[in-house]
């Protein structure tokens, strides 16, 4: 990238419980620690989009027959680069939510976690 002065992109793909999500995330770990850590706000750019991840997986993830955990919808992210390599941002775009399995789903799978994780949650 440096070198050629190009963008680069990597697709993370497979079938259901390979372990993109989890591939996705060394992924990010690996280039932010190539592309040394841009600190915003006390965090770093890689800290933030790690930090969004269970965000994400408890509004678009769901356990299904083949994966307790299955990501219900498309992500991409964008990590975006100085001119000396370091990372200085980053963007999540989000895609194909799988919209239907909010009213209708078939034992033994279930609804997204955010609805187990607000049943959960302690009273007040």
């Amino acid at each position: 990238m440096i070198n050629e002065g190009k963008s680069n992109s990597i697709l993370v793909s497979g079938e259901s419980g390979a372990g993109k999500t989890e591939t996705t995330k060394m992924l990010m770990r690996y280039l932010a620690y190539l592309g040394g850590r841009a600190v915003t706000e006390g965090r770093t750019v890689e800290q933030q989009v790690l930090e969004s991840n269970p965000v994400l997986e408890a509004f678009g993830n769901a356990k299904t027959v083949r994966n307790n955990n299955s990501s219900r919808f498309g992500k991409f992210v964008e990590i975006q680069f100085d001119k000396q390599g370091r990372i200085s941002g980053a963007a999540i775009r989000t895609y194909l939510l799988e919209r239907s399995r909010v009213c209708q789903i078939s034992d033994p799978e279930r609804n997204y976690h955010c609805f187990y994780l607000l049943c959960a949650a302690p009273q007040e």
